[in-house]
């Protein structure tokens, strides 16, 4: 697999700072697609934070 070139463009998130590297594994159809909408409470209003400093403004959170 290795010699195919099988997950040569892979992050490994671990490298990266946070422990987060920018990377998609969905389908083209779904591709880019917001899956998790927080909702507007103490607990979720910190997820979206939390998703806006990974994802910056890839999904508006």
């Amino acid at each position: 697999m290795k010699e195919l070139g099988y997950g040569d463009e892979y992050k490994y998130a671990h490298n990266y700072e946070g422990n987060f590297a920018d990377q998609e594994f969905l389908p083209e159809e779904v591709k880019n697609t917001k899956l998790y909408d927080p909702g507007n409470n103490a607990r979720e209003n910190a997820q979206r934070e939390f998703l806006k400093k990974r994802w910056k403004d890839k999904y508006n959170y």
